[in-house]
């Protein structure tokens, strides 16, 4: 089967950006500054690009939120349906408990990788600036 547009790899740039973070954390050539950008490449990654599942809202029935399982890019929007766009972000996030707001980055493996690179990336791009 052909793929279309970008390579499959290309998708995953992000985790080469963390690899150059976790590598370059032992090195004095770096500067304060090669930190920042990589850290804020990361944190676009992981927020609008790393592929996952979208996790908006479908439906609430007695208590118990469904979820969208469609697949989807970054942590901060929704899939291909124009209500899951923005979702997440919008306005359901001010409504619910911090149970239901977090729930939606551990949906899948996609999603777990892509919260902990996020976070990792922070700390380490933190602990690279005040070395």
């Amino acid at each position: 089967m052909a793929s279309r547009g970008k390579p499959s790899l290309w998708r995953y740039w992000g985790y080469g950006v963390l690899a150059v973070l976790l590598l370059s954390l032992g090195n004095n050539a770096v500067g304060p500054g090669i930190y920042g950008v990589l850290v804020g490449l990361l944190i676009i990654f992981v927020l609008f690009q790393a592929p996952v599942y979208c996790g908006a809202i479908n439906r609430k029935r007695g208590g118990v939120v469904e979820f969208c399982r469609n697949n989807s890019t970054g942590l901060v929007l929704g899939c291909h349906l124009r209500q899951h766009k923005w979702q997440k972000f919008g306005r359901d996030w001010w409504t619910l408990g911090w149970r239901d707001k977090t729930r939606g980055i551990w949906t899948g493996a996609s999603a777990k990788l892509a919260t902990v690179s996020g976070v990792v990336g922070t700390v380490t791009g933190i602990i690279g600036v005040f070395k």
